[in-house]
């Protein structure tokens, strides 16, 4: 009697490993389209991770497989608006500038230039780095030489802001030489449209 219920124990252990284990590899196996956060088959370019399913981008890379430059979105030609919303003269406070502007590649994915910045040609290589946290946002980068000096006009300092792809707002900080030859230190609210 004692022989025949340790079998019976055996064999009803043996049965439940056998289900317990064709249950578990069976889980195992589903297939990719019942699991999301796979990442096989998930390509991710320039250096992008698979996370659950989906890349993850560096810096100055975008899109679904991180294919995009975040730069590129801003290339082109702009109408560019400028008013004056501080100003060390009151005469120019409230001041509109229109005049056109473009943005250019520069040499890394993180980083792109300004062509005509100030409606002055001369100011044509005005570096703009994007923030390496928030890709809609750049800053002015006021620490080139060229940016920070040239016939008496410096850039203090500025950022911006895409809001769609034909949209860029933003302020800009800048120092000059007046008509009086002394140095005047404008803000200007500034906001770019009608990308070409």
């Amino acid at each position: 009697m004692v022989i025949k219920k340790s079998g019976l124990v055996i064999t009803v252990l043996g049965i439940l490993s056998v289900v317990l284990s064709v249950t578990y590899v069976s889980s195992c196996t589903k297939p990719l389209e019942d699991r999301p956060w796979s990442c096989n088959y998930v390509v991710c370019t320039n250096g992008g991770v698979c996370d659950s399913g989906k890349c993850s981008c560096p810096v100055g890379f975008e899109g679904t497989d991180c294919s995009v430059k975040t730069v590129e979105k801003y290339y082109g030609h702009w109408t560019a608006h400028f008013k004056t919303i501080g100003s060390d003269s009151a005469s120019q406070l409230g001041k509109d500038t229109v005049y056109p502007m473009e943005l250019k590649a520069s040499a890394t994915y993180t980083t792109f230039f300004i062509y005509n910045f100030n409606n002055n040609k001369n100011y044509s290589n005005i570096l703009c780095k994007v923030d390496s946290v928030r890709k809609d946002i750049f800053i002015f980068d006021s620490t080139m030489a060229q940016n920070m000096f040239y016939d008496q006009y410096r850039i203090r300092g500025g950022w911006g802001v895409m809001y769609r792809p034909d949209s860029i707002a933003g302020r800009v900080w800048t120092r000059s030489i007046n008509r009086s030859f002394n140095w005047q230190s404008d803000t200007f609210d500034y906001y770019l449209l009608n990308k070409k």
